[in-house]
């Protein structure tokens, strides 16, 4: 199989998804993957096309300009990228040309698909739509009409024309499917591809060790958002700490906005907390890794709505996986696919979204640190048979198969 694959991440991409699956992964199994991406800000002199862990990459134009003016000629510029799309199609003779979370590339490569006879297949990671108008609509983005007025495009532009175009659909957990289904989309012609890990990074089940209850480090991994009320967990631990009192709380990772962040350091102030509240900022992920090997506590918290309901959260596996690193002892609230992992998987159980709800269960592993340590232990061997991406690889394998007959 010959693939072109245009992504919206920025050139060089971070997302375990697009980099083990995509770059690594199917490449492995013989496949050739050719990318189209918009450069990142420390790409901006790098030749086009560039070679990335063996694959080709065309790379388009990118402004040096921050901020809203950044922004729009940013967009701009991408959308001007997206022509390369044709000339890359007809030169490559692909088999598939698949776009992942744009939406005007998706016009000019279901033409380029129609005029060289490959398959158009679309990958949904996230509801990007549905996302903008609930952030414009609870003003947690600063140009809020803007982001509505996007918003409001991009849902027509997928479920009017792109999802109905598209020969197939990947999207990121069932009920995403369920949800992309109710908008008349065929479920027929849609698969589901749930996040995994790297299946060096899984351990043994022996390796997991009990929490230290004396001064536990509570750590949160990932993309800190207003929308998913990530400050919540400030208010966890100011109930944790009434009866573990050198409690501490981590954040590895940033805000999507800098508003974000700020939610959090505000949170902590307001109680009192500054001190034992850390927010580490963007890091390598070997550098995020090395910090969850502290960790006695990890946490999966992300508000139940709408949008996130169809989430399928990486750090969750990252967690269980990581008996290199002590598998973890997770608490994590309600969401569909989250419990669907924690109850199968064994490693613990959902709880409800609120404060005090987290607090007791965090204090309900740090009372019996043994049975929270069994429960860990349940974690790298479930992940190891579902969810390292050798083995998600063959199912997206098996789904183009599927759809183009037997590849040499």
């Amino acid at each position: 199989m010959k693939m072109l694959y245009i992504a919206e991440d920025r050139f060089p991409p971070f997302r375990a998804d697009v980099v083990e699956l995509f770059a690594k992964q199917i490449p492995a199994r013989g496949h050739r993957v050719d990318w189209l991406m918009q450069r990142g800000p420390d790409a901006v002199n790098i030749s086009s096309p560039t070679n990335w862990l063996g694959n080709d990459v065309y790379l388009t134009p990118r402004s040096r300009y921050n901020g809203l003016l950044g922004r729009i000629l940013n967009n701009l510029l991408g959308m001007l990228g997206d022509f390369m799309i044709l000339p890359l199609a007809f030169k490559g003779q692909y088999d598939v040309i698949q776009v992942r979370d744009k939406f005007f590339a998706c016009l000019i490569a279901w033409i380029a698909a129609r005029l060289t006879g490959a398959r158009f297949v679309y990958w949904m990671s996230y509801p990007f739509a549905e996302s903008k108008l609930y952030e414009a609509r609870n003003r947690l983005v600063a140009y809020r009409h803007l982001v509505w007025l996007k918003g409001q495009i991009i849902w027509g532009l997928l479920y009017k024309i792109i999802l109905p175009l598209a020969d197939h659909i990947f999207v990121q957990s069932e009920r995403m499917k369920q949800d992309v289904a109710q908008k008349g989309i065929a479920t027929s012609k849609m698969t589901s591809v749930s996040m995994g890990v790297r299946a060096d990074l899984v351990g043994k089940a022996e390796d997991a060790i009990a929490p230290n209850t004396t001064a536990p480090l509570l750590l949160h991994l990932g993309v800190i958002m207003q929308s998913r009320q990530s400050e919540i967990l400030v208010r966890v631990l100011e109930r944790v700490r009434l009866h573990y009192p050198d409690a501490r709380l981590l954040f590895v990772g940033e805000g999507q906005h800098s508003s974000d962040r700020r939610a959090v350091e505000d949170e902590a102030t307001r109680l009192g907390l500054s001190a034992d509240v850390s927010v580490t900022g963007f890091l390598p992920m070997e550098q995020a890794w090395e910090l969850v090997k502290r960790a006695d506590i990890c946490l999966s918290a992300i508000a139940p709505i709408p949008i996130f309901l169809v989430s399928s959260p990486t750090k969750l596996i990252e967690y269980m996986a990581m008996a290199m690193a002590m598998a973890k002892c997770i608490v994590a609230n309600e969401l569909p696919e989250q419990c669907q992992v924690m109850e199968t998987s064994g490693v613990g159980r959902c709880i409800p979204w609120d404060e005090q709800s987290f607090a007791d269960e965090i204090c309900y592993l740090l009372r019996d640190p043994e049975y929270a340590r069994m429960m860990a232990a349940k974690g790298p061997d479930w992940v190891r048979a579902h969810r390292t991406y050798d083995v998600i690889a063959d199912r997206v394998e098996s789904q183009y198969r599927k759809l183009l007959g037997p590849m040499d």
